[in-house]
C-alpha cells in the first residue's frame, strides 16, 4: 500500500486500528470553488525509492507512479522481488484506475493557447495552436490504462492483464479477474489492486459535476476524496505452498452485483447475503462520512446475517481512493483475518453501479 497513512500494508492497518486521520484541507491547491474543503494527500512520496528506471518516472503520471511504487511493494512482501519463481509470462496483472486527470498546471499551456480573448474554450484554436502547446508525454500521463501499463514494464510482468475504471465496484471486479485468471489457469500468479489520485483541481471537478460533493452541500458533510493505490499477490493454495510463500488469508467468498442509479441498501443486502453465513471476526465498512451511503449500509447490515465484533471505516480516515478503495478493504481484511484468526468482510459499497463484497478466511 501507498496511502495518505504510510506506506506497506501492516503500518496503514495499524494506523487505521489507531484512528488516525490523514483529511484535511490540502495545500497543493485551493478548495474553495468546490463544496468539499479536505482531501486526504500523501505528503513524503518519492518514486525514485520505488522505480529502478528513474527515466520513467517524467513520463508517469503520479496515479502510476503510486501503482509501481504498491506492486513493487507487494511483490517484494511476497518474495518475488528478487528471483521471481514464475516466469514473466505466466503473471498477470489487473488493476484499477481513476477517471483520468491532471494537474491544471500539466495543461495549462494547452488551456491557454486553446481559448480565446474573453477565456471562451475555441476549438479552432485548440487545432491550430492547442495540440502544438502540448508537451509529447501528455498522453502517457492521462491514458487511464498506463499506470497498469507502467506497472508491467517496470516489474517485467508479460501475462494476461486489463484495466477497470473508475469506481470502488470496478476495483473490485479487477480482484475478481485476477481470481479467475487463477482458476482458469491462465497465470500462475497475478497482481492485483488499483490507484486513483483525487487530490487536485480537475480531480475535485468532475466529482462535483458528478454529484459525489452533494451531500457536502446538503449537510456540510461528505466523502473526502484521497490518493493511493494498493496492490496484492494472488496465488492458489498449491503454487503458495509449494514455493513457502507467506500468506494472509483466503478469498473464501465474493459477490457482485450491477445495478442502475445510485447505491441502494436493497443492492448491497443481496450481495452481502451472497457470503457464506459464518461469524465474522471484523468488518471492513464502506463508510465514508457521506450520509447517503452511510444510511444505505447500515440499513443492508441490519437485515443480513453479519455481525462482527470489530468494525473499522478506513475511508473516514484516509479519504476515499475510488478506484483503488476495494483493493484496499481486501488487503485490510487479509491483514485482519490473519491477526485475529477470523473470516473478515470486506463490503466494497460506494459510488458507480457495481458493488461488491468479499469474505476473507484465515490460512
Amino acid at each position: 500500500m501507498v496511502t495518505p497513512l504510510g506506506f506497506g500494508a501492516a503500518d496503514v492497518l495499524d494506523q487505521v486500528m489507531a484512528g488516525t486521520t490523514a483529511i484535511a484541507p490540502p495545500r497543493r491547491f485551493d478548495v474553495s470553488p468546490f463544496a468539499c474543503p479536505v482531501c486526504a494527500v500523501i505528503e513524503d512520496f518519492n518514486p525514485r525509492d520505488f522505480i529502478a528506471e528513474t527515466k520513467f518516472i517524467r513520463l508517469m503520471s503520479r496515479d502510476a507512479q503510486l501503482a509501481a511504487a504498491a506492486a513493487h511493494l507487494a511483490l517484494a512482501d511476497a518474495g518475488l522481488e528478487a528471483e521471481r519463481f514464475h516466469a514473466p509470462g505466466e503473471m498477470g496483472v489487473f488493476g484499477a484506475t481513476g477517471l483520468a486527470g491532471l494537474p491544471v498546471k500539466e495543461i495549462a499551456p494547452l488551456l491557454m493557447a486553446s481559448t480565446d480573448a474573453d477565456g471562451r474554450f475555441d476549438l479552432r484554436r485548440f487545432g491550430e495552436s492547442g495540440l502544438r502547446a502540448v508537451s509529447p508525454i501528455l498522453s502517457f500521463k492521462i491514458l487511464g490504462n498506463m499506470p497498469v501499463c507502467f506497472v508491467s514494464i517496470c516489474e517485467n510482468i508479460q501475462g494476461p492483464n486489463a484495466v477497470y475504471t473508475p469506481w470502488e465496484g470496478h476495483g473490485a471486479r479487477a480482484v475478481e479477474a485476477g481470481i479467475l485468471a487463477l482458476q482458469d489457469g491462465d497465470a500462475r500468479c497475478v497482481l492485483v489492486g488499483g490507484t486513483d489520485v483525487k487530490t487536485h483541481e480537475l480531480a475535485c471537478l468532475a466529482l462535483e459535476q458528478l454529484g459525489v460533493f452533494d451531500s457536502w452541500t446538503r449537510s456540510g458533510i461528505g466523502v473526502a476524496p484521497g490518493e493511493g493505490a494498493v496492490f496484492m499477490v494472488l496465488e492458489t493454495a498449491a503454487t503458495a505452498l509449494l514455493r513457502g510463500a507467506k500468506t494472509y488469508a483466503r478469498i473464501a467468498h465474493r459477490r457482485f452485483k450491477c445495478q442502475p442509479g445510485p447505491p441502494s441498501a436493497t443492492v448491497l443486502e443481496t450481495v452481502l447475503n451472497g457470503l457464506a453465513p459464518q461469524p465474522a471476526g471484523a468488518l471492513i465498512a464502506a463508510a465514508n462520512s457521506d450520509p447517503v451511503l452511510e444510511q444505505a449500509e447500515a440499513e443492508a447490515l441490519a437485515r443480513t446475517h453479519i455481525r462482527a465484533p470489530l468494525t473499522l471505516s478506513p475511508k473516514r480516515q484516509l479519504g476515499d481512493l475510488f478506484a483503488a478503495a476495494a483493493p484496499l478493504q481486501v488487503a485490510l481484511g487479509a491483514l485482519l483475518a490473519r491477526q485475529l484468526g477470523q473470516p473478515v468482510v470486506a463490503d466494497c459499497f460506494g459510488h458507480g453501479t457495481e458493488q461488491a463484497a468479499f469474505l476473507l478466511d484465515p490460512t
